[in-house]
């Protein structure tokens, strides 16, 4: 059963990927956040929405993102990604977030990531009290 999608309209991927038990999911976890390089593409949202179910397995493939050079990724990543983890995943991710908002790079800020962060912060922090 194929789970990663191999184009940016392969819904029946996708269908496979929301039936897919969490132990057939996290083998491809990295893969997977390739496809949301770009949150236009018509696979991002239903693998965002697979990903975001998945507990702590998803931390350092999300770190690797938010330690690299792709400020899209990174956006998009900010942008949506984090907003539906998990809290548990959040909180592990909150020490990477808060340096990125208080030390953003020139492209971090150039690409809009460093408001992306600030806003994510907010807004996540907001809703866990």
């Amino acid at each position: 059963m194929k789970l990663v999608p191999t184009e940016k309209s392969d819904n029946k991927a996708c269908e496979n990927l929301a039936k897919a038990s969490d132990e057939e999911v996290i083998p491809h976890i990295a893969e997977l956040l390739e496809c949301l390089q770009d949150l236009n593409w018509p696979i991002a949202g239903p693998v965002s929405d697979r990903l975001s179910t998945l507990g702590m397995e998803l931390v350092e493939p999300v770190l690797t993102i938010l330690k690299g050079d792709d400020e899209m990724w990174k956006y998009w990543i900010v942008s949506h990604l984090l907003y539906l983890v998990r809290n548990d995943v959040f909180c592990a991710l909150s020490f990477k977030l808060n340096s990125m908002k208080l030390h953003p790079t020139d492209n971090e800020v150039d690409e809009e990531v460093h408001s992306a962060t600030c806003e994510l912060l907010i807004t996540r922090h907001a809703v866990s009290f």
